[in-house]
């Protein structure tokens, strides 16, 4: 850690290097997210809390969607510095296309900023199976994708 921050670059920022960006996007649901199975487990007494707990988090982002709320997606530009913020626990390729779309800077990402659509797979992973984009661990499915990528290219557009 001592050598990283004595190896750092300072470089002096102006008005022009600051720059603050927002897409919104709505995020296709999975098919697994019916309002009328899930409220059976949460009414179901006999469930264990852990159904319950699952019920509760697809519903709520079942119904969060459907009411037309958006995700904001937004970066900020720091100079040759740009820091991507998106939903989800995104698969690394995200990363990965997000360097691509923008050789010329430093593109990092964070995601996590909206958690409610768990783990946001890549459409090809979809169709693969998996922890990751089962019903259980995601509330998005194959289309989420290009939504995003599409995200990223406005956030990351010169």
């Amino acid at each position: 850690m001592q050598a990283a921050w004595e190896a750092t670059v300072r470089s002096p920022l102006s008005n022009n290097d600051l720059e603050w960006r927002v897409v919104p996007v709505t995020l296709p649901l999975g098919d697994h997210l019916q309002a009328d199975e899930l409220e059976a487990v949460l009414s179901d007494k006999q469930a264990t809390a852990r159904d319950h707990l699952s019920a509760a988090k697809h519903l709520a982002w079942l119904q969060r969607t459907k009411a037309g709320r958006t995700i904001d997606c937004s970066s900020l530009r720091l100079g040759d510095v740009i820091i991507v913020h998106m939903p989800g626990e995104l698969f690394v390729e995200y990363q990965l296309a997000a360097q691509q779309m923008r050789p010329d800077a430093f593109v990092c990402m964070a995601a996590y900023g909206e958690y409610g659509a768990g783990y946001i797979g890549t459409d090809f992973a979809y169709g693969q199976g998996g922890y990751e984009t089962s019903d259980r661990a995601t509330r998005t499915k194959a289309g989420v994708e290009p939504v995003l990528m599409n995200a990223m290219q406005q956030l990351l557009e010169k």
